[in-house]
């Protein structure tokens, strides 16, 4: 179904809502959510299912429907077109919308890039790292629209986590996907001339954590996650010499600073 949406009004909408937090005198019609959900799927169609981008570019991990430090991110960061933005998943929280929406929603995720990789040398993935990802053509090869299922390639690229404990790939605890160590992010590395993995997923501390000698990243965007963390969030932003700086984002109702 065709549904006709002003874009700019609805984001004029949503960004008041930073001073007037009554949902019911801003709320955003069901047809308009449907009309963004739909122009957005239009668009991820266009774009290639392993993304392939320059710096710079600012990269942030989850943000779980944290919408007011999804506004304090971009006033530090900036706003589009202004700063360009990679977000790594987990973008919604746990919410309630009738079967039309979720629906629309689910159709819409089934299209989103899975991956993406910054002037050749920073691969970029929600999860991790597989046993089946022999090379990253085969991420170029993932057809859309489609399912995630319960294991292989893709389950890994968006449920796998790092361990410490573990050198090769390992038992997630999550119950889903593997874990992998150290030795298979340095050969992933240096079979692919990667300098460096960046991933979301997990609650960190400070709103990001090396992992394997510097070769692996986890951003996580989201402070105080679910008000249950006393974690920060964080912003990397990577230059055009792909050197990285970090924004750690407290609460909204707190100062962030620079690292």
């Amino acid at each position: 179904m065709n549904y006709q949406v002003n874009v700019d009004l609805v984001i004029e909408k949503l960004l008041q809502l930073k001073q007037n937090t009554s949902l019911n005198e801003q709320s955003i019609k069901e047809k308009e959510i449907l009309g963004i959900i739909e122009f957005s799927r239009h668009i991820f169609l266009e774009q290639e299912v392993f993304l392939e981008l320059k710096s710079p570019i600012k990269i942030c991990g989850d943000i779980h429907g944290q919408f007011f430090d999804l506004l304090q991110l971009f006033e530090i960061g900036g706003f589009p077109p202004t700063s360009n933005y990679l977000f790594l998943g987990d973008y919604v929280g746990l919410y309630k919308y009738n079967i039309h929406v979720w629906k629309a929603f689910s159709d819409c995720f089934n299209v989103l890039p899975f991956a993406a990789i910054i002037e050749n040398k920073i691969f970029c993935v929600h999860g991790g790292l597989s046993r089946s990802l022999i090379s990253l053509n085969q991420i170029r090869s993932i057809i859309r629209p489609t399912e995630v299922k319960d294991n292989g390639l893709l389950c890994d690229l968006l449920w796998s986590d790092p361990n410490a404990e573990n050198d090769e790939y390992g038992f997630n605890q999550r119950g889903i996907s593997c874990t992998f160590g150290k030795k298979i992010v340095l050969e992933f590395c240096k079979k692919n001339d990667i300098d460096l993995i960046c991933r979301a997923h997990q609650v960190v501390e400070n709103g990001f954590e090396f992992f394997a000698d510097n070769k692996l990243i986890t951003i996580f965007s989201a402070p105080q996650y679910c008000q249950n963390f006393d974690n920060y969030g964080a912003i990397m932003t990577i230059d055009k010499q792909l050197s990285c700086q970090f924004n750690v984002l407290m609460n909204s109702n707190q100062k962030s600073t620079v690292k």
